[in-house]
């Protein structure tokens, strides 16, 4: 199940709480009773790993008579 992290706007506590996918997210409390919460959104974390994700790492590299000739 998801994780997902709120907040509240009234005493500004952050937490998260684990909610199956058809769980209402609206209907989340604050621990310490001051209502309602709001979601927060963060970027997911991306790690890229091995070659071909950078420009270098897909070109070839020239040889040697290109690279006297200037080409």
């Amino acid at each position: 199940m998801p994780r997902y992290e709120f907040t509240c706007p009234t005493c500004g506590l952050s937490f998260e709480k684990t909610l199956a996918i058809q769980e209402s997210q609206t209907q989340v409390r604050c621990p310490s009773v001051h209502g309602n919460v709001r979601r927060v959104y963060t970027a997911a974390a991306v790690l890229f790993r091995g070659s071909g994700f950078y420009a270098t790492d897909q070109r070839a590299k020239p040889s040697q008579a290109e690279s006297e000739n200037g080409s």
